[in-house]
């Protein structure tokens, strides 16, 4: 039986939003309406919150509407196709289902226990995870890198920090990357997601 790379860029997703889960009941991961983050230059805070409470509703980008395949092509460096998945995390794979696919998206974080719970979440779905933190990228920025439920295959799971929100990233593969090359497209594609922004 064939499983493709989506199967657990998901698993990881949801392991990270469960993860966000608040003591008042509510997740991080309750959908948002779909259109771009402000960029704090049209009276937001640049998280799409008018005074920065975190009670205010955020409006998260949705990234599928921000960024092109052929751009996500130059950051995973072969041909990939796009589509809107759960929650508007823009998914892209690639014709091999082995390859490297993975999942772009957003989650605000100001009522979910904030990044470092985010980040608890991200480790939590991997077996012996390796935090890379990144400099200069947003407010912070970092990847875990391991395997996942006993695989050979080395997973991503990761984001970037902007305000109270991390655009978050997931991906998966079945062809043996090293942890070098997926912390380079890790890179690219998180700073493609800041960019876009």
């Amino acid at each position: 039986m064939r499983v493709r790379g989506r199967t657990i860029g998901g698993l990881l997703l949801v392991v990270v939003l469960a993860a966000g889960c608040g003591d008042d009941g509510g997740t991080s991961s309750d959908p948002a309406p779909a259109a771009s983050t402000a960029t704090g230059t049209d009276g937001t805070d640049g998280t799409g919150r008018t005074d920065g409470d975190p009670g205010d509703e955020v409006t998260l980008p949705v990234f599928c509407d921000l960024v092109s395949a052929d751009q996500l092509t130059a950051a995973v460096g072969a041909a990939v196709t796009t589509s809107t998945g759960p929650f508007d995390g823009c998914e892209f794979d690639q014709e091999d289902p082995r390859a490297l696919s993975g999942s772009l998206g957003a989650v605000d974080v100001a009522a979910g226990g904030g990044y470092e719970a985010y980040q608890s979440g991200s480790q939590g779905a991997m077996d012996e995870p390796v935090r890379h933190d990144i400099d200069g990228l947003g407010d912070a920025a970092y990847v875990d890198i391991g395997t996942v439920a006993g695989g050979a295959n080395l997973q991503v799971g990761g984001g970037v920090l902007v305000g109270d929100v991390v655009y978050t990233l997931n991906l998966a593969q079945g062809t043996g990357m090293s942890e070098d090359e997926l912390v380079a497209i890790s890179e690219q594609l998180l700073r493609l997601m800041v960019d876009a922004t």
